[in-house]
């Protein structure tokens, strides 16, 4: 039996912290224009051929957090950001490396920018096209 859209609605994976289960769905194309527009530098570290997540984390925790709250299912809310930013540290790492797998799939950043940059051209996009406009 094949799945409809609507069955997918808050599919994800579950990362444990502090001994509770948490489901992480990814952020969605959308939230990341939220972030990016909230947080331009965050697009450098989208496109500059990786995310470091510990960076991310470690010099950025008001990114982190709202990387944390959209990745959970709560984008923009400030409670869920205030919740996000009072986890520890591995706490934080852990929910980001499970929103990063389900936001950029099994390839990672790396083979989601591939995949990106391929449909870019197959749709006649080149490199700086997009940035220019």
């Amino acid at each position: 039996m094949t799945a409809s859209l609507l069955d997918l609605a808050g599919v994800g994976r579950t990362v444990t912290v502090r001994g509770t289960p948490v489901t992480v769905t990814g952020i969605s194309a959308r939230g990341l224009a939220a972030l990016f527009s909230r947080f331009p530098d965050l697009i450098q570290s989208v496109t500059g051929g990786g995310l470091d997540l510990t960076s991310l984390v470690t010099t950025g925790p008001e990114v982190a957090a709202a990387v944390l709250a959209a990745g959970t299912g709560h984008p923009g809310d400030e409670r869920a950001e205030a919740v996000a930013a009072s986890l520890s540290l591995s706490d934080q790492l852990a929910l980001i490396e499970g929103i990063a797998a389900e936001t950029f799939g099994s390839d990672g950043i790396e083979g989601f920018a591939k995949r990106l940059a391929s449909a870019a051209a197959a749709a006649g996009v080149r490199a700086g096209e997009a940035e220019a406009a």
